[in-house]
């Protein structure tokens, strides 16, 4: 599969890591190509790269590149990383008012969006994969059930297990504040965790 992974910073090179071992074509764009100490290559050019994107950019930066993510071409799959953290009162949550992923998909609905890969800690992910492949969970979310198989297969492909939990309207539980964030689970105990919570 060609994925064009936009961000440089720790989930965008774990995740290069992962599923460039795992056989896919991929690249990572950045917003400051060069600077790197690794190949990187312009954000506009890692979305053409990809018939999948991955978005790995703060919130903050999708918000100030959104000009050049409309430029994604039509019915190209996006999985989305990014989380808009607040923290109030000594505890953490989300500054939108709505999932992650579906104000995404509202952005951009040109483009099939997934979340995914968002509710653990970036510095886990390869360590857990390697160590423990197929072991742990990722919850993935998605509108259509296409984008879905897409988004199961990459987490497979990056040594995890897909928990599927529904469209992205359901997705808050992956999104800081949700009960899914900020931990990593064995699929079983995931499973339950959702039930106990009505997702």
């Amino acid at each position: 599969m060609r994925i064009g992974i936009l961000g440089t910073g720790r989930m965008g090179q774990a995740l290069a890591e992962l599923l460039r071992g795992a056989g896919h074509d991929l690249v990572l764009g950045s917003r400051t190509p060069g600077e790197a100490s690794f190949p990187t290559v312009t954000l506009g050019e890692a979305l053409t790269h990809g018939e999948v994107v991955l978005i790995a950019l703060p919130h903050a930066a999708i918000e100030s590149n959104i000009a050049l993510l409309s430029t994604i071409a039509p019915g190209t799959v996006v999985i989305d990383l990014a989380n808009a953290v607040l923290v109030e009162n000594g505890r953490i949550r989300s500054a939108l008012e709505q999932p992650h992923g579906r104000w995404l998909a509202d952005l951009l609905a040109h483009a099939r969006v997934a979340r995914a890969f968002t509710h653990i800690h970036d510095e886990l992910l390869v360590s857990r994969a390697m160590r423990q492949p197929h072991t742990w969970a990722i919850a993935v979310a998605a509108d259509d059930v296409e984008v879905l198989t897409i988004a199961e297969t990459l987490v497979r492909d990056a040594g995890y297990v897909p928990v599927p939990i529904g469209d992205l309207n359901r997705s808050s539980v992956l999104d800081p504040g949700g009960p899914l964030f900020p931990n990593m689970y064995l699929p079983g105990d995931m499973r339950d965790l959702l039930r106990r919570h009505g997702a």
